[in-house]
């Protein structure tokens, strides 16, 4: 009984945190897209029939509750609040479709490519780590751990186009657009790995690094142990921690950072999706995604601190000083 108590109070004040970033991430798109310069309605018509449209101001009052933009701010603010517990987004002023069913269909294109990219992202950033660990010279080890950071420097669209020229265009191996044909995730999940692991590598390898000069790897070194076992054994379990960490900030970065790699690639996928939306000032499309990736965001932070809490007991300290009336009730 006492050790779920433990559970109770260490997660209570995260699922807490987990409703404010929901709330606040609501609240704070509501404002700053009812409080731009102009009628968000008429911007999103205009844009739609173009600047030319002669708008009735009886068939804009219609399409003012359609797209539920009638009432108050206040009423507009608690209305969405309210279907948005429902699961409903609302519906999209460009396409008359509803956005949850818009952001249905993309996400999953998205998420494909993303989970793709972390995979490659951080296998790859351990390998190199591993490499640069085992490597017998100083100057072999400092060239791996010059190659990670170029994957930061070099702009996504540039490495993009870079893959298409190659195994697209001069090799013919991969398709350079499309979600439909076979292989079209690889060339997008590579492109968005190359800032995924480059990020992950530099706290992975520091972590790696540091605990390189740990009593305990000194001890393995000297009665001979192989630096693969080392590695394995020894420096994986210290750098888990700062990497969690990290793994939970690359999920939100990809949650919402696949826009240049869908338009680079032609995807069909929630980055896209927000980019048409903007040009077409459909505001219910962008709150609704700004909305799911928030929402995204907050979950994988959520699960990142009760990772922590499972991994390291010592990042609960209900765990670590349990209160007295919860040692009555274990009794």
């Amino acid at each position: 009984m006492a050790r779920i108590n433990v559970w109770v109070f260490y997660l209570l004040p995260k699922l807490g945190q987990f409703l404010f970033v929901i709330l606040a991430t609501y609240t704070l798109t509501f404002v700053l897209i009812h409080f731009l310069p102009g009628d968000p309605l008429v911007a999103a018509l205009a844009s739609k029939s173009g600047d030319s449209a002669v708008l009735d101001p009886a068939v804009l009052d219609a399409q003012r509750v359609k797209y539920g933009l009638d009432g108050s701010l206040w009423e507009q603010y608690f209305g969405h609040l309210l279907a948005l517990f429902r699961g409903d987004l609302g519906i999209s002023i460009s396409t008359g479709v509803s956005v949850t069913d818009m952001i249905a269909r993309a996400l999953p294109h998205s998420a494909q490519i993303a989970s793709l990219a972390l995979v490659i992202g951080v296998i790859g950033a351990v390998i190199i780590t591993f490499l640069a660990f085992a490597a017998p010279w100083p100057w072999l080890r400092n060239l791996l751990m010059q190659i990670p950071p170029f994957g930061v420097a070099i702009p996504a669209f540039l490495s993009g186009i870079l893959l298409i020229t190659i195994f697209s265009f001069g090799l013919d191996w991969l398709p350079s657009s499309g979600v439909r044909s076979p292989g079209s995730q690889i060339l997008p999940a590579i492109t968005l790995a190359l800032p995924v692991g480059a990020i992950f590598f530099q706290v992975f390898s520091s972590a790696v690094f540091d605990a390189m000069s740990s009593s305990y790897v000194f001890t393995a070194e000297a009665k001979g142990v192989p630096p693969r076992s080392i590695f394995i054994k020894h420096l994986l379990r210290n750098a888990l921690l700062p990497s969690v960490t990290i793994l939970g900030l690359l999920i939100g970065y990809l949650a919402g950072g696949t826009a240049v790699v869908e338009t680079v690639f032609s995807r069909d996928g929630i980055g896209r999706m927000t980019v048409n939306a903007v040009l077409a000032r459909d505001i219910n499309v962008i709150q609704g995604v700004v909305l799911v990736v928030g929402a995204t965001y907050a979950i994988v932070n959520l699960l990142v601190d009760i990772a922590y809490g499972v991994i390291d007991p010592r990042t609960r300290p209900a765990a670590a000083k349990p209160s007295r009336k919860a040692q009555e009730v274990g009794a």
